[in-house]
C-alpha cells in the first residue's frame, strides 16, 4: 500500500479528495490529514507518507513552504500540488522542487486519478530497484562468483526475470559490452567428470582476460563461457586456448553470433548449442569449433531442398523454437510454397511440422526441467508455450510424466 497525507486548509476540500476516488483500488492509503504546513510537517515525520496531496495556499507556512520542508525529513516523499490557474509563480517554483505532478482546482476526479496511478507505478518501480540494488550488494557480498554464474545460468537457459537481468546489467562491463560486444562459447566434454572437478577453474583462472562472467555448468558435460566478441573473432586463437588447458580432455566448441544486449544471452546460448549440434555441415567433425555463421541460417537465397541441406531448417528451428514460428513463417522464410515445404520437411525428418517442433520443446523443457530453480511455469514460456497447462498436457503426452513427476524422478536419481 502507499502512503497519502492530505493536506488542505478547507475541511471540505480534504472531505471531497478522500471521496473522490477509490483509494483502496489505487493501492493507497491515507494515512493522516492536516489543515495547515505546521501540523502536515508533524504528520511527514510521524507517518513517514509515500505521497503528499497539498494546496498551495495556506496561511502561515504554505505549500512550497511545506514541500521543501517535507523532502528534508523525508526525501523520497513524492508531492501533488493543487493548485489554481493563478498560481504560476508557485508552479515554477514547484518544478524546482521535483515536484510529481500538479492538480488544478476545483479537482477533477478523472484527472486527480490519472496523476495518482501515475505516482504510484513510479513509486512502485523506485521501489524495484532499490530493492534489486540491495539484494545484488547481498549476493555480490555473499560471493561475487557464485551471484554471478546464478545469474548467467538463468538467463542463458531463458528462465530469468527483469528483476536477474539488471542485477546482472549492473554487474557486466556495460562499456566493454556495448563497444565490444558478447559471445557465448558453448563446451562439450566426453568426460564430464573431468570438466567438474579440474576445468571449470582452470578455465577462469586462465582465460580471465576474455571472459565476461564466470563459467556456468549447464548439466552433464556442458558448460558456457560469456566471451568478448573480439575474443571470438579470431576462432582458432580461442580454440587453441581451450584446447590447451584442456588436454587431452575430447571436447567440441559451439560459438554464437555477436550480440550486445544481455537480453540476448538466451538466443546466443540457442546458437551456440545450434553450432554444437550441427557442426559444420558436410565435415563430419566431433571436435574442433564450430560456428554458428556457418550453418548459413537464412538470408537472401532460398533454402536447398535435399535432405542433407535440410540442416538449414533444422537449425531455424533449434534456436527459434521459443518464438511464435509455424510452417507458414519457415515456407515464406525459405521462398518454397506451404504445400511443398511440408513434403520437403516430412521427407526430411520423417514426421510433420508440429510434431518435430514439439519434439524440440519437449526437449528443451526437459533441459530445463533439470534445473531446480525454474518453475514450471517458466519453463513453459522458454519453449514457446503462453499456456503452462497446455504445455503441461504436451510434456505428459510426450513423455508419460506431468513436468513435476519428471522433476522428482529426476531429483531421486
Amino acid at each position: 500500500m502507499y502512503k497519502v497525507l492530505i493536506t488542505d486548509d478547507e475541511w471540505l476540500i480534504r472531505e471531497g479528495l478522500k471521496q473522490t476516488i477509490d483509494w483502496q483500488a489505487l493501492g493507497c492509503e491515507i494515512v493522516a490529514e492536516a489543515s495547515n504546513g505546521e501540523q502536515s510537517l508533524q504528520a511527514v515525520k510521524e507517518h513517514k507518507p509515500d505521497i503528499l496531496l497539498t494546496d498551495i495556499r495556506m496561511p502561515a507556512m504554505n505549500g512550497m513552504q511545506l514541500a521543501e520542508e517535507a523532502q528534508r525529513v523525508h526525501p523520497k516523499l513524492r508531492i501533488i500540488f493543487l493548485t489554481g490557474f493563478d498560481d504560476f509563480t508557485y508552479a515554477q517554483q514547484a518544478v524546482r522542487l521535483k515536484a510529481a505532478d500538479f492538480v488544478l482546482k476545483p479537482t477533477n476526479p478523472d484527472e486527480l486519478l490519472e496523476v495518482m496511478e501515475k505516482v504510484c507505478l513510479e513509486i512502485k518501480a523506485s521501489r524495484e530497484s532499490e530493492t534489486v540494488e540491495q539484494e545484488l550488494r547481498e549476493w555480490v557480498s555473499a560471493g561475487y562468483t557464485l551471484v554471478m554464474e546464478k545469474l548467467l545460468h538463468d538467463q542463458l537457459l531463458g528462465i530469468s526475470n527483469p528483476r536477474s537481468l539488471k542485477m546482472l546489467t549492473e554487474i557486466i562491463d556495460n562499456r566493454r559490452l556495448s563497444g565490444e560486444g558478447f559471445r557465448i562459447a558453448l563446451i562439450q566434454y566426453e568426460d564430464s567428470n573431468y570438466w567438474l572437478e579440474h576445468l571449470k577453474d582452470e578455465l577462469h583462472d586462465r582465460l580471465w582476460d576474455i571472459l565476461m562472467g564466470p563459467p556456468v555448468t549447464l548439466g552433464g558435460n556442458l558448460a558456457a563461457l560469456l566471451i568478448g566478441a573480439d575474443s571470438g573473432a579470431d576462432s582458432s586463437r580461442l580454440w587453441s586456448r581451450i584446447q590447451e588447458i584442456s588436454g587431452k580432455s575430447q571436447l567440441a566448441v559451439g560459438l554464437s553470433l555477436t550480440h550486445r544486449s544481455l537480453e540476448s544471452i538466451g538466443q546466443a546460448h540457442r546458437e551456440a548449442a545450434a553450432a554444437l549440434h550441427f557442426k559444420r555441415p558436410g565435415s563430419g567433425q566431433k571436435s574442433g569449433i564450430h560456428k554458428f555463421g556457418d550453418i548459413e541460417l537464412w538470408g537472401d537465397q532460398p533454402a536447398a531442398s535435399d535432405a542433407a541441406n535440410f540442416k538449414q531448417v533444422e537449425a531455424f528451428i533449434q534456436t527459434r523454437y521459443a518464438e511464435d514460428i509455424s510452417l507458414q513463417l519457415l515456407a515464406a522464410q525459405f521462398h518454397v510454397s506451404e504445400a511443398h515445404f511440408s513434403r520437403l520437411f516430412r521427407k526430411a525428418t520423417g514426421t510433420t511440422f508440429i510434431d518435430y517442433l514439439t519434439q524440440v520443446r519437449m526437449e528443451k523443457a526437459m533441459e530445463l526441467l533439470c534445473s531446480p530453480d525454474s518453475r514450471i511455469y517458466e519453463v513453459s514460456l522458454a519453449v514457446g508455450y503462453q499456456d503452462s497447462r497446455y504445455f503441461s498436457q504436451l510434456f505428459r503426452k510426450a513423455t508419460g510424466k506431468t513436468p513435476t513427476e519428471f522433476r522428482k524422478e529426476r531429483e531421486l536419481m
